[in-house]
């Protein structure tokens, strides 16, 4: 019987904060606007990039987002054109991909980050032929709305007790939960454990290698549905 796990990627694959915020950051000065707080524009991390940006803009100017997200865009271009990267991928990421692959899980990643950016990623770490699907929020509704989980589902015919999504963020969780998988929240991302208990989520994994226990036992599907 088939079984799906979706990661989303930023905080939960990869540790971006840094490039996210260094990024939005430059985007706001080369717009001649004031710097925003980095601690707001972390916490922001996991939003469609327009939502945030509105977001960061002070309330007593007037600026079209799009065209602080065209400078985003073209600063993270040049920083890809000069072989910068500032993603490390996480410690584990690598061999649990593998062992579930090994296993026949179907992988797919949901994201709110743009494909441009996701690729150059999975790219860079090599991680990008372990997944089954990609989908990101160029392509579909961002979450938290759960158009990329159910499109996984119709795609591959899996149900949603035999779906697993896994994210650091709310969006992830609740997403996760509208199309009725089973939600595993990290904290080594970038929403607090809290947030993500409130958030309703079915497991919490404080550390990579609880999350590759869980994984490794398949019993996580079975605790939360009678199958």
């Amino acid at each position: 019987m088939k079984k799906l796990i979706l990661f989303d990627y930023d905080g939960t694959l990869v540790d971006s904060a840094d490039i996210i915020v260094e990024g939005t950051i430059q985007a706001f000065v080369r717009c001649g606007l004031p710097k925003p707080d980095p601690r707001k524009v972390k916490k922001g991390i996991g939003h469609k990039l327009i939502t945030a940006l509105k977001d960061y803009i002070p309330k007593d100017l007037t600026i079209d987002p799009n065209i602080i997200a065209a400078e985003y865009r073209k600063w993270y271009q040049e920083m890809d054109e000069e072989g910068i990267h500032f993603e490390p991928i996480f410690e584990g990421v690598h061999s649990l991909l593998d062992f579930l692959k090994r296993k026949d899980w179907l992988l797919g990643i949901a994201t709110n980050k743009s494909s441009r950016g996701l690729f150059r990623g999975l790219k860079h770490h090599k991680i990008e032929h372990f997944f089954d699907l990609i989908m990101t929020s160029d392509d579909f509704p961002a979450k938290p709305k759960p158009d990329m989980a159910l499109n996984a589902q119709r795609k591959f015919s899996v149900e949603g007790n035999r779906s697993i999504m896994i994210g650091d963020t709310v969006h992830d969780i609740v997403m996760g939960n509208l199309a009725k998988c089973v939600t595993i929240g990290v904290t080594w991302g970038y929403n607090t454990r809290e947030s993500l208990i409130d958030a309703d989520a079915d497991f919490i994994a404080d550390e990579f290698d609880q999350l590759s226990t869980l994984l490794k036992t398949e019993k996580i599907l079975g605790e939360k549905y009678a199958i």
